[in-house]
């Protein structure tokens, strides 16, 4: 017999996200609605795996408490680590599409209204052509979205566990400011940040921290190598932590030695950008007039060329490859999203010239009716070494 570990939500959090859900396929006019996303599935039953890259699918209808079918082998981590009552196994000896029609079938579900969440990255085109054939099937109702609605707007037991992962963050940072030097490799910083991050508490990341010196730091998402930082360069850093799947990031520029003045205008301009977008956070306004803030304040600074990118995105639950909820919702220009209370974003407007390097400041928050608050507590100073 497997013995349940506590849950992070009360039973009572994890029953208002699926009549939430619920409530949205009704209006959708889907009656069981099939995803795989993960961080869907945890969401809705609290159950994580890292073999979320197999086959394992939630089953939601309207009229059923909701099934998991997921690989034989994950089954007692099921049972262990969430709320869900029903939970079927297929081993690897049985196709997955002969499977969900098992299931579907003995729950008395193959009648109904069918729904899958189409734009889900570990679900290819190949599957869905081969479920929908096993289901006799010519396609299904895209239900993406359904859920991520229901996500955007944080309980303040999830802003507690972002706000967790922030402190990670800085243990993190820390941790990486004190290992960088000129000549240090800029994969001994990553272990340094690492270890920081870890011995903080932190979890597993949603995609890999960057550590990385100038001048590889102006391409976009490199990450620490066998490189030995400069002794006159610039280090970006950004900074990830992870509290029960929650994730949550922070970004710095160190300088070291006597590098170009053009980094520390970089820094100085991300910074601004950075303070500008916060200052322009609160309830009611649009993602547009955030953006714009930042992009005023970095253009200002000469800096437009640099910044190519949006100011910001939504964060939460995240796996691999990806930490964020920017699929949710993005911090953008001509972006019409209204922000509300308690959605949580990372800002990071950071700069990057190819062939030079980059700088970046950022860090995260959550939305309040007149302003926000912090979820990361570091020091805006540009860090010298």
């Amino acid at each position: 017999m497997i013995e349940r570990n506590p849950l992070p939500f009360a039973i009572g959090e994890y029953e208002e996200r699926l009549n939430k859900t619920r409530q949205r396929m009704t209006a959708a006019g889907v009656e069981v609605m099939l995803t795989t996303v993960p961080e869907n599935i945890v969401y809705l039953t609290g159950y994580h795996t890292l073999g979320y890259f197999t086959y394992q699918i939630l089953i939601v209808s309207l009229d059923h408490a909701p099934i998991l079918l997921t690989r034989a082998m994950n089954m007692e981590k099921a049972q262990a680590d969430s709320c869900l009552q029903n939970i079927e196994g297929y081993k690897d000896t049985e196709s997955p599409d002969d499977a969900t029609y098992r299931v579907l079938e003995s729950y008395g579900l193959l009648n109904k209204r069918l729904g899958n969440q189409d734009d889900a990255w570990f679900f290819s085109v190949a599957r869905y052509k081969k479920l929908i054939g096993r289901l006799g099937i010519d396609d299904l109702a895209d239900c993406s979205g359904l859920v991520e609605e229901v996500r955007k707007i944080k309980s303040p037991t999830e802003i507690d566990y972002i706000r967790e992962a922030g402190r990670y963050c800085a243990a993190s940072l820390d941790s990486a400011i004190a290992a960088t030097g000129p000549g240090v490799l800029e994969c001994v910083v990553n272990a340094a940040a690492h270890d920081g991050l870890h011995r903080a508490g932190s979890e597993y990341l949603g995609h890999s921290a960057q550590f990385v010196s100038s001048p590889q730091s102006g391409l976009g998402f490199e990450c620490a190598e066998r490189r030995p930082i400069p002794k006159d360069g610039a280090v970006y850093m950004e900074a990830g932590g992870t509290h029960n799947r929650y994730n949550c990031m922070l970004s710095r520029t160190v300088l070291v030695g006597n590098p170009d003045p053009k980094f520390e205008d970089m820094a100085k301009a991300s910074r601004d950008g950075l303070n500008a977008a916060m200052a322009a956070t609160k309830a009611g306004v649009t993602s547009h007039e955030v953006d714009k803030a930042a992009r005023d304040a970095i253009t200002k600074a000469g800096f437009a060329d640099a910044f190519a990118h949006r100011t910001g995105y939504s964060i939460g639950i995240g796996f691999p490859p990806d930490w964020g909820e920017g699929r949710i919702m993005s911090i953008n220009g001509n972006d019409p999203l209204v922000l509300e209370p308690n959605m949580c974003f990372h800002y990071i407007p950071d700069l990057k010239f190819g062939g030079f390097g980059g700088a970046v400041f950022s860090d995260s928050l959550v939305v309040t009716e007149t302003g926000y608050e912090p979820l990361t507590e570091y020091s805006q100073e540009i860090i010298r070494k």
